[in-house]
Formats: C-alpha cells, structure tokens, sequence
C-alpha cells in the first residue's frame, strides 16, 4: 500500500486549460455583445436606424458574430485538450 498514491486534485489549471476555458466563455458571450450591438445603437439614434439602415445594422451585426464565433471555435480546437482538464 506504499506505492499507491491517491491522485489529488490540481489546484490550478496549466496554460492551455485555462486559455480553452476563456475562449469557451468568449463564445458564449458573443450572442450577447450581438444583442447588445444590435438593440442599443437603433434605441438611442432612432432616426439613423431607419428601415434600411436597420436592416443592414443586423445585417452586419450578425455577420460579424458569425465570423467571431468561428474564429473563436477555431482557435478553441487548436489548444489540445489535456487528460488531467475536468469539465468541472
């Protein structure tokens, strides 16, 4: 029972761990920052937003959350999962 060691928890994640976990979490706040983008600007200069304009505010807006999302879920599979990161 000498050489059975029990595995303990890490305490802190190695870099790659951590930098997989902040992408994740910047992925999942893109559709807000979207929101954000797209109800705020039309909200305050309504007169700007017209039909057109708004419809090509969307537009753009939804474009670039689809491109920022991408690249993000690029970078993500990148950095190799290791074997002692939890989903905890």
């Amino acid at each position: 029972m000498a050489g059975l060691r029990l595995r303990t928890r890490r305490l802190f994640l190695d870099r790659r761990a951590y930098r997989r976990r902040r992408m994740i979490e910047a992925t999942r706040l893109v559709p807000v920052l979207l929101a954000l983008a797209v109800v705020l600007p039309p909200l305050w200069l309504p007169q700007r937003f017209s039909f057109a304009g708004g419809t090509l505010w969307l537009a753009v807006g939804w474009l670039t959350a689809i491109v920022a999302t991408a690249a993000l879920n690029r970078a993500i599979g990148a950095i190799p999962v290791t074997e002692d990161e939890d989903d905890a």
